[in-house]
């Protein structure tokens, strides 16, 4: 309490200074320095500056011709302060009682001579400094309309913004820009990610890498549409001394978005209505050329060069979206031709005015957009992590292929096997040195042909593996030269299988099923080419077999499994086993001709 009351007069002190300076500070005409504040104008307007009517309630949205405004401000504008507003293509005059208070380049030109070059115009926010301007003051303003076919909203526009500053627009700026930042943003994003896809196409170009024209019109797309939104923004409006660029920009980033979105819509397109949109793309380029040639060289200004270039998108976004309907009908592209449906009908509600104030432009074209950029993005995120999946399922079936190779060989490489072909051969050598020794060139080209299948990662001609084939029945007829008989009827070889699959059946049919018998039998291999695939087929005169039993009889049957999963890895193949007790088995091969391409 000593403490309170020995510092209760210097923290008095204290209080009574903050509360003196923020009255101070709030009851100044200078706090209008910080933020700004917005005036509201009321009185009459008229037409010719003649007939006057009275300005409360009335509708300006859709005037043509200049406009006359006489009335009053709100409250004070103290001299030296600025009183700013937006213009958008048009001029202004400003008077105080009378007297002349400020007038702009467009409104200079309009009154000296009627016409306005075309480096003048644009869109911006202007400003004048007031002469000290009181509530009971009569205020007067000329504003100038330079177009042929009206500016629709841009006096509106004027009326609702019209703010009083200090001496620096960065107030003001800094106060607006929350209304367009987030288009800014999301601009800036969709200029980095065109240069990236356009990046890529020219690499691709460079490398002879062939990606296609579709990729170079999505980036074009992004690149046009982004530089929209930069610069349909109220930060690049307050630079009055770049008015030429924000204005030629602005507009033309907005021309040719509209054309590569009708480009990339058009590469969806098949046949007759591919042909009839790409007539409409080269008249609407040649249209865009032209009134941009005749705007450059100040025939008309650009602003009035809009008015034709929406007739023709009254007539071209119609017509495609036709076209894309009448293909959606038909099963196509549906992705490209639902964002494009979507993005020109957005484009028509833009021209007829649909969600569009001095903030933002074509708003409905903006919104669209970016809801499908976020579905692309998304879309693109996903088939990443699915492609991930895929990849690593890749390298599994991958690594399951080469230990089923493996496996398939080294069945066909079992132990008695290669005991009795070498005993085989070491009789012959005694009763038939000749046939031993081309018993010894059959056993060599089996053994190399073997190991070779270790290394084929992709399927061999048919011819190749039939070979394999044809020298291990040489083999095996050496061994059982009474009892094993073979024919063959090969009707195709023009394809692909994958190795040891045909041999792996052709060495069941001979060790379980015709050397079974009494008396042998006959082992017989054909091919057929059939209209969608082609058939091999190995049959025996065997033992046969019960396949509703096949599973138990203790055996692991690697041979067959792999077989099987070999060829639909590799091939999309099938493998169909028939068989009965002492009837033989008949196994067939189909692969289907879209393996082989």
């Amino acid at each position: 309490m000593r403490i309170f009351k020995k510092y209760a007069v210097t923290l008095a002190l204290l209080l009574l200074s903050l509360v003196c300076l923020v009255w101070m500070v709030c009851s100044s005409t200078q706090s209008v320095l910080s933020k700004p504040m917005q005036l509201h104008f009321t009185g009459e307007y008229s037409p010719d500056g003649k007939s006057w009517q009275g300005l409360e309630g009335a509708d300006l949205s859709r005037w043509e011709g200049d406009l006359y405004l006489r009335g009053q401000f709100d409250g004070d504008i103290p001299e030296g302060l600025r009183i700013s507003w937006y213009q958008n293509h048009i001029g202004v005059s400003m008077a105080v009682n009378g007297q002349p208070a400020g007038i702009d380049t467009v409104a200079w030109y309009m009154e000296e001579d009627g016409t306005v070059p075309p480096y003048v115009c644009g869109s911006r926010w202007d400003y004048q400094l007031s002469p000290g301007i009181l509530p009971e003051d009569t205020v007067e303003f000329h504003l100038y309309d330079p177009h042929r076919h009206g500016n629709s909203g841009a006096f509106a526009d004027f009326l609702d913004s019209i703010y009083v500053i200090g001496n620096s627009s960065v107030v003001l700026e800094g106060y607006l820009s929350p209304y367009s930042a987030p288009l800014q943003g999301l601009g800036d994003i969709l200029l980095i990610v065109a240069l990236l896809v356009l990046g890529a196409s020219l690499a691709s170009l460079l490398m002879r890498v062939p990606l296609g024209v579709a990729l170079w019109n999505y980036g074009f797309l992004c690149l046009f549409t982004g530089g929209f939104m930069v610069l349909d923004t109220v930060g690049i409006s307050f630079i009055s001394e770049l008015v030429v660029f924000n204005t030629w920009g602005r507009l033309l980033c907005a021309i040719l978005a509209v054309y590569f979105g009708q480009l990339c819509l058009c590469g969806a397109l098949t046949g007759r209505r591919r042909t009839l949109a790409d007539a409409a793309m080269t008249a609407s380029a040649l249209l865009d050329c032209v009134l941009v040639a005749l705007s450059a060289a100040g025939k008309i200004l650009l602003y009035d060069a809009l008015f034709p270039w929406k007739l023709s998108q009254l007539v071209l976004c119609p017509l495609f979206i036709g076209c894309a309907a009448a293909e959606l009908r038909r099963g196509g592209q549906r992705c490209t031709l639902v964002s494009g449906l979507m993005l020109l009908a957005a484009v028509l509600l833009d021209i007829a005015g649909v969600g569009a104030s001095m903030f933002s432009h074509a708003t409905c074209t903006k919104v669209v957009f970016l809801m499908l950029f976020v579905v692309q993005i998304v879309t693109a995120a996903q088939s990443i992590v699915l492609d991930h999946r895929g990849s690593l399922r890749a390298g599994q079936l991958e690594k399951e292929l080469e230990e089923s190779q493996i496996a398939a060989m080294l069945s066909q490489m079992q132990p008695h096997f290669l005991y009795n072909v070498l005993n085989s051969i070491y009789q012959l050598c005694e009763v038939n040195p000749k046939t031993a020794q081309e018993a010894i060139v059959h056993f060599s080209d089996y053994l190399r042909d073997n190991m070779a299948s270790l290394e084929q990662k992709e399927p061999i001609p048919f011819e190749e593996e039939y070979r394999h084939v044809q020298t291990y029945l040489a083999l095996e007829q050496i061994r059982f030269p009474r009892t094993l008989r073979v024919t063959q009827d090969i009707q195709a070889v023009n394809f692909k299988v994958p190795p040891l699959t045909v041999q792996v059946l052709v060495e069941n049919a001979v060790k379980h099923g015709v050397t079974k018998m009494r008396g042998g039998g006959t082992v017989t291999v054909s091919t057929r080419e059939l209209p969608d695939c082609w058939q091999i087929t190995v049959a025996d005169t065997g033992k046969g077999f019960d396949p509703e039993h096949y599973d138990e009889d203790g055996k692991p049957h690697f041979g067959l499994r792999n077989a099987r999963d070999r060829l639909r890895l590799m091939v999309g193949g099938t493998l169909t086993i028939t068989s009965a007790p002492r009837q033989g088995t008949t196994a067939e091969i189909r692969i289907p001709k879209g393996a082989n391409v």
